[in-house]
């Protein structure tokens, strides 16, 4: 409790976190949490009551318990390194225990002397997130939440893989249906969507976003680290550069 309150009085950003609706917490050099804001209990769930202080993850009845280990092993990199890591969680996060992805940070927090003293971590929902390798030449921003309730997630998976140009019996086998059935389906995501041909229903999709979204059955469970990896985006601006100059 001592420590809680140097940390607190030592960082005036603490008023901020306490108050902010993104996850913020901070931890010291052996990962036991130190400080954590009412987001953060929200968004692993942690039972009412349940003091999270002078724990690590693996002691908390959570679902990151399972991923301690490597979230250990990352903070030791940031103290070590000096330098943030980001990291895309995905799991079943919030009071609601729905699968979603969080952008997550881990950045060191020094003192006078330039040293590591404790490590502090910001998380925030992600909406949409950049994945060319996932979406190939269609686009290269994805939704995790589908931009209506006009489709449900059985269809939205039909979708994406129709929006990939694959046939029905292709998508039938993916998914372990008749082609016949398949078709039937994309006859009433064309009612739907109001429309009378694929070329409209694509047309459809990429006006109201269903072309960029991923279906709740392909996001699977665990961590991505991004750290000193450039962005989609910034690839793409660095290689257009490349090219205006030659």
């Amino acid at each position: 409790m001592k420590k809680i309150a140097k940390v607190s009085s030592s960082l005036p950003l603490t008023s901020m976190m306490e108050n902010s609706q993104d996850v913020w917490g901070i931890k010291d050099c052996d990962s036991r949490f130190i400080y954590t804001n009412r987001a953060f209990l929200d968004f692993l769930n942690v039972p009412q009551g349940f003091d999270v202080i002078g724990r690590r993850d693996d002691e908390l009845p959570t679902c990151i318990a399972e991923f301690a280990l490597i979230i250990q092993k990352l903070e030791r990199k940031v103290i070590k390194s000096g330098q943030k890591i980001t990291l895309i969680k995905t799991h079943f996060f919030g009071r609601e225990q729905k699968l979603q992805p969080y952008l997550y940070e881990t950045f060191p927090l020094h003192n006078k002397r330039k040293k590591c003293i404790d490590t502090v971590f910001y998380g925030r929902k992600l909406a949409i997130i950049s994945l060319p390798h996932y979406v190939g030449k269609l686009t290269a921003t994805l939704l995790f939440e589908p931009p209506s309730n006009l489709f449900t997630q059985s269809e939205l998976r039909i979708i994406f893989y129709l929006l990939r140009t694959m046939s029905a019996k292709e998508i039938g086998k993916k998914l372990a249906r008749s082609h016949r059935t398949i078709e039937n389906i994309i006859r009433i995501l064309y009612q739907k969507a109001r429309v009378h041909s694929l070329r409209d229903f694509k047309h459809f999709c990429h006006q109201t976003g269903f072309d960029r979204t991923v279906p709740q059955a392909f996001i699977r469970p665990g961590y991505s680290l991004l750290s000193r990896r450039f962005s989609y985006e910034q690839q793409t601006e660095q290689s257009e550069k490349k090219r205006v100059k030659k």
